[in-house]
């Protein structure tokens, strides 16, 4: 059961913004949590340009950038059952690939 829970939650367990930041390699400070109808609103509603999506390897978790202002961007993170969680970021820390082996890029 543990080596399962560890593929689906992603990068060695971590989840939410540690996720983000782990992914990103930015502190976790600089990822801001939003709640789930702003960020639905933001981005989905409004069809903000999506970025680019990073899934991962061992698991159906992925994350879709959109970006929403010149100098903010949304993360949308999807995890292996259907749940959506969204974070603000400076478009400056994000990288348009994976920091981390275990995603990929998929447009």
């Amino acid at each position: 059961m543990s080596s399962h829970e560890n593929r689906s939650q992603g990068a060695m367990g971590r989840r939410g913004r540690d996720l983000i930041a782990h992914l990103f390699d930015v502190d976790v400070e600089h990822v801001e949590s939003l709640s789930w109808s702003l960020g639905n609103r933001v981005t989905v509603e409004t069809g903000a340009d999506r970025l680019f999506r990073f899934d991962h390897r061992r698991s159906t978790r992925t994350v879709t950038a959109f970006e929403v202002t010149d100098y903010t961007c949304i993360l949308r993170l999807r995890t292996p059952v259907g749940r959506e969680k969204f974070y603000g970021i400076a478009n400056a820390d994000v990288a348009t690939r994976p920091v981390r082996d275990d995603w990929v890029r998929t447009d």
